[in-house]
């Protein structure tokens, strides 16, 4: 005799057979989903510039492997109502209506006999039932046209966007370098407040230009916008330090060694702190010499120490000479008092001195720590030319075996480039000029002419005789033209020139304060 719970047992393995159905076709539109997903993710990340090529194909298979994995399994677990499979079984199975009817009827009031023919009915039906052959696994085509069309579309993209993966790789380094300025200006700034030989406005002035780079930085993180910001920076800092601070520095540590070199003197510990740097303490050395207990064979020797070393800072810090001087001469005079007085003023000049170097070696060193990170930048940003002296912004304007005037004195043999070709590397000239090799020195001027459009084929032709006397160059001239005047109309040339000009704008071999004037120099030219 069978009972509910042998029916039950049948569907809840046809039930299992159901949800593996549910989940592996819920698994492909997962898959589809996951390339669909990852195609517009990874396309747009791609478009921006933001999204490395090993980074896609990483998104590419986090996708593929977890967003199906969530379809399957939720679909799986979904919930399934015990009446709804029976009557999808039945239909299925073509069992009609037994294994549903059995399950209706023992909710309902039927006589017993009834409710057990019913259900010998179904369980006998359901046994020659086998789910893996009457319902086989399958899933949809579309599902799957889906999955493999978005797949066709990640190979295109893969194969096909080199172009688009080197400038996501280009703009990583950048991004990479500019937030490796930031950590180097963080650096800098702690750096600063953390000097006890600065003032509190010395650091804030120190202080301000960095900030600045920094929201500067933040807010234009391009190659163009961070190397102008670096330099800029770079150039106000440079403006902060001060020559006159490194001369004096250098003047009290030649003074300091000469000091501690007279040992046993009363200025023996003030020139050893001056010749290691330590102005600070130098300082506090000196104010706190009690002339009261030194004897007169000291206070003389004193007098002639605070005047030499008044003598070799005169010229770089004419303030603390003076009061060296004073001091020296109070001594002199026995007015122990005032050399005191002195020599406390004159402490106080040492420390302001030792202030102001310090905050110039600060802007100096800040200057040239930004001037080399606006060169990584522009290396960063895929300028390889700015390893070499030409495109380093601030490095000069120098170029080898040619002069930035060219183009007027005509040095060189004067040959005027091909329109088809570009220049060769032109250091930071604005405009290459791509002249051939000079003889070394300087040349005669020579008028640049053009035949074809003067006098046609038919023009007359210069030669160079084989030999003349002194070199002299004997020819004639396809035409005549008064002194000063252009045989070329710039109009013919315009555009050749202009092709050199975008063309060093664009490789980096400009300045980047000079590149908005360039463009607008070529631009009032255009005819």
């Amino acid at each position: 005799m069978t009972t509910i719970n042998n029916l039950s047992q049948t569907l809840q393995i046809w039930i299992r057979w159901m949800r593996l159905q549910r989940a592996l076709t819920w698994a492909i539109r997962g898959l589809a989903a996951a390339l669909a997903l990852s195609l517009l993710i990874g396309g747009g990340g791609l478009y921006q510039a933001k999204l490395l090529k090993q980074e896609f194909l990483a998104l590419i298979i986090s996708f593929i492997a977890i967003i199906p994995l969530i379809f399957g399994i939720t679909a799986y677990f979904w919930k399934i109502q015990t009446m709804k499979a029976a009557r999808y079984f039945d239909r299925a199975f073509h069992l009609e209506e037994r294994v549903s009817t059995a399950l209706e009827l023992q909710t309902e009031n039927h006589s017993i006999e009834m409710i057990q023919k019913q259900l010998d009915d179904a369980v006998n039906a359901s046994r020659a039932v086998n789910p893996s052959r009457d319902l086989p696994l399958r899933f949809s085509k579309i599902d799957l046209a889906s999955a493999f069309f978005f797949t066709l579309l990640i190979g295109a993209l893969w194969f096909r966007g080199e172009a688009l993966f080197a400038a996501a790789s280009q703009q990583r380094a950048v991004e990479e370098a500019i937030a490796a300025q930031q950590t180097q200006i963080e650096e800098i700034i702690k750096e600063i407040n953390a000097s006890e030989s600065l003032t509190n406005e010395q650091k804030q002035a120190l202080d301000k230009p960095l900030e600045e780079a920094l929201s500067g930085l933040e807010e234009n993180p391009s190659v163009e916008g961070a190397v102008s910001t670096l330099v800029s920076t770079s150039e106000k800092l440079q403006a902060m330090s001060s020559e006159q601070a490194g001369q004096s520095m250098q003047a009290l540590k030649e003074s300091g060694s000469s000091l501690a070199s007279q040992e046993g003197t009363p200025l023996e510990s003030v020139g050893k702190n001056l010749a290691s740097g330590d102005f600070a303490k130098a300082a506090a050395d000196l104010a706190n010499m009690d002339l009261s207990q030194m004897s007169a064979a000291e206070l003389q020797q004193l007098a002639e120490q605070l005047e030499s070393m008044a003598s070799a800072l005169a010229a770089t810090n004419p303030q603390l000479a003076q009061e060296l001087k004073d001091a020296a001469q109070a001594i002199r005079s026995g007015d122990i008092a005032s050399a005191q007085q002195a020599m406390a003023s004159a402490a106080s000049q040492m420390v302001q001195a030792g202030q102001q170097i310090s905050a110039s070696q600060m802007a100096s060193e800040a200057a040239g720590q930004l001037q080399q990170g606006a060169g990584q930048v522009l290396a960063a940003g895929g300028n390889q030319a700015s390893q070499g002296n030409a495109s380093v912004p601030g490095q000069g304007n120098q170029q080898t075996g040619q002069s930035n005037g060219g183009s007027g004195s005509g040095s060189g043999s004067g040959d005027a480039p091909p329109s088809n070709q570009s220049g060769s590397e032109a250091g930071s000239s604005p405009i290459p000029q791509n002249n051939g090799a000079g003889d070394g020195g300087e040349s005669a001027y020579e008028q640049i002419y053009a035949p074809s459009l003067l006098g046609g084929a038919g023009g007359d032709m210069l030669g160079v005789p084989t030999s003349g006397e002194d070199g002299e160059v004997i020819g004639t001239s396809p035409t005549t033209a008064e002194d000063g005047e252009s045989l070329v109309p710039y109009t013919e040339v315009y555009s050749q020139y202009n092709q050199f000009n975008r063309q060093a704008v664009e490789n980096g071999e400009v300045p980047v304060q000079f590149m908005d004037l360039v463009r607008e120099y070529f631009s009032s030219l255009q005819p």
